[in-house]
């Protein structure tokens, strides 16, 4: 494993050091405004072959510190297909806060925010039929989608990415730096470790993938896990039990009830503002439970909101369903996330989706997402990159306990090969830990000093979930 990484780091370092002139320049998102340095470094689609190209998008926010320290923090945002000048709007607080003696330096990966994207647009008319698993229409979309792109998307890879970042580490002339990865960041951090080792300073990954986990292939067991700890929590908060009785099978009498007869909805698009017919099905309100799920404000919504729509009320759900869908269409890189996991996820998943009483996201997922990628036809990644990264390497570790995407178990799975490492877990918090409490506290003392004992007890403040008993709130 060593060797095959340390000949990609020759491949990578072999091509010429570029400077990259950086510019001032806002960056922001959602009433977030900074002032930053921009610029762009080309950099070739595919190593071989440099003459065809395309261009990073870099920004750099300067530390306010009069005493700087010389080993910026890079943000990896998620996805796959989150740009990282945009995902830096949501973590602006914390690295802001917290990382005022080290510049914050944000490089949209390839494929993703203005550095040469790869998406292709969800028209309204689309979503019913991407949703569709029995027709033939997604198939279709999903050709043309693939036709359209202008690039070769077997080069849009996370190694792809991590060399682009070293390249961006050499042009800044930066002899080390430190790395904070959140979910599928994670990925890209942990590459890191394996490709460049001495590029880092310290890394911390929240909401951790490990590097042998395939994406997708225990979303369905995270999800069920983590809404059955919800609903346990309701079962358990007498207000909650009062207004609800068994949440949980609330819950799958209303897939049932959707699987055999989806209600059709007129309603107004969050995205447009207009109103439009929609066919409220159970892969619908799959999506809306599953977003709710992500974080403690929301999930004590979800027993609230499966009770309104089995009284006849599916508005307040659909409409959560939408705004979600369309906020996630808006920032993720859709053809970038089809060209990593089908090269990095699908080839290396079961044969058969694991057994369950019942499923969420049907019994079918597995089937479409490998039909998905048979479609987009993303080369298989080498077996080498799916083991788990040995490093020594200062590592923190973040989860939420009740994460539905990537739980506490993935942390301490990648942890047994991290041999400097530590784990730390939020009560009652889900995907993306940072930003809970008094985590960013505790994130800068481990990027100020990552060989130090960190001061956790802090963390005895996070609270459990409260549940909304109707749509005025919690019950007092």
């Amino acid at each position: 494993m060593k060797k095959i990484f340390s000949a990609l780091a020759v491949m990578a370092l072999s091509l010429p050091v570029q400077a990259l002139e950086l510019s001032p320049c806002y960056i922001g998102k959602g009433g977030v405004s900074k002032k930053a340095q921009c610029g762009q470094l080309t950099v070739p689609v595919n190593r071989d072959v440099p003459d065809v190209t395309i261009d990073l998008n870099v920004a750099l926010i300067a530390a306010p510190s009069d005493n700087k320290a010389d080993d910026p923090i890079v943000l990896l945002a998620g996805g796959p297909g989150q740009g990282a000048v945009e995902t830096y709007a949501g973590l602006s607080r914390v690295f802001h806060s917290y990382m005022r003696d080290r510049d914050i330096i944000l490089v949209d990966q390839r494929g993703t925010g203005n550095s040469h994207p790869l998406r292709c647009e969800i028209e309204d008319e689309d979503v019913e039929t991407l949703l569709d698993y029995e027709s033939d229409g997604w198939k279709v979309w999903l050709k043309d989608c693939k036709d359209s792109m202008d690039v070769d998307t077997d080069y849009f890879t996370t190694t792809d990415a991590i060399k682009d970042l070293e390249a961006v580490r050499q042009a800044l002339d930066i002899k080390q730096w430190n790395i904070y990865g959140g979910s599928y960041g994670t990925r890209k951090a942990l590459t890191y470790m394996k490709m460049f080792p001495e590029s880092l300073r310290a890394v911390v990954l929240d909401s951790v993938v490990p590097q042998s986990e395939p994406l997708a292939s225990s979303h369905e067991a995270n999800l069920q896990n983590t809404l059955r700890a919800v609903f346990e929590r309701c079962e358990a908060d007498v207000s909650c039990k009062e207004a609800f009785g068994d949440a949980e099978q609330q819950m799958w009498k209303l897939f049932q009830t959707l699987e055999e007869s989806p209600v059709e909805l007129s309603m107004i698009s969050p995205a447009l503002g207009e109103r439009e017919e929609l066919t409220f099905s159970k892969e619908y309100a799959a999506i809306a439970l599953r977003m709710f799920s992500y974080g403690p404000e929301t999930m004590g919504l979800i027993p609230l909101m499966v009770s309104l729509a089995n009284h006849g009320q599916y508005e307040t759900m659909a409409y959560q369903s939408l705004m979600v869908g369309a906020n996630l269409e808006e920032s993720l890189n859709n053809a970038l996330e089809l060209s990593v996991i089908c090269a990095e996820d699908v080839p290396f998943m079961a044969d058969k989706q694991p057994e369950m009483s019942n499923y969420i996201f049907g019994d079918k997922f597995y089937e479409l997402i490998k039909a998905r990628c048979d479609i987009w036809d993303s080369p298989r990644a080498d077996a080498s990159f799916k083991e788990d990264v040995v490093s020594d390497i200062p590592t923190l570790l973040l989860s939420g306990e009740l994460d539905p995407v990537t739980p506490p178990a993935f942390a301490d799975k990648a942890m047994q090969t991290l041999s400097n490492s530590q784990h730390l877990v939020a009560k009652g918090q889900g995907h993306i830990a940072v930003t809970r409490g008094c985590m960013p506290k505790i994130f800068g003392q481990f990027i100020k000093d990552p060989e130090v004992e960190l001061d956790t007890e802090c963390m005895k403040s996070f609270q459990d979930l409260t549940f909304f008993v109707n749509l005025n709130g919690p019950k007092e």
